[in-house]
């Protein structure tokens, strides 16, 4: 496994039951300005919280950690750390 930090905007967030219903899934899509690409990074039970505080912060720069893992042969990114408000070096902060 392994863990990378960066900037990116958290476009939205959502969650939806599991087959059985069990279990909540939760996922973010997350927008990197560098070269405009998205990616989908999922949310664990246990860090519910992330899910929350990104809920009420899309569509605002943060940083944020994301771990990367492989399960039978597909990879995933799962959110570990989020931290709203931090635009990336470079990039111009909100116009006064």
């Amino acid at each position: 496994m392994s863990r990378f930090s960066g900037h990116c905007v958290v476009m939205g967030v959502k969650a939806r039951p599991s087959q059985d219903g069990k279990r909540i899934f939760r996922n973010a899509v997350l927008y990197f300005e560098e070269d405009t690409s998205t990616l989908e990074a999922s949310i664990s039970d246990d860090h519910e919280h992330l899910y929350k505080l990104m809920e009420a912060n899309k569509m605002k720069p943060c940083q944020i950690t994301v771990n990367l893992r492989e399960f039978k042969g597909q990879r995933f990114l799962d959110v570990t750390g989020y931290q709203p408000g931090l635009a990336a070096p470079g990039t111009k902060g909100p116009e006064k």
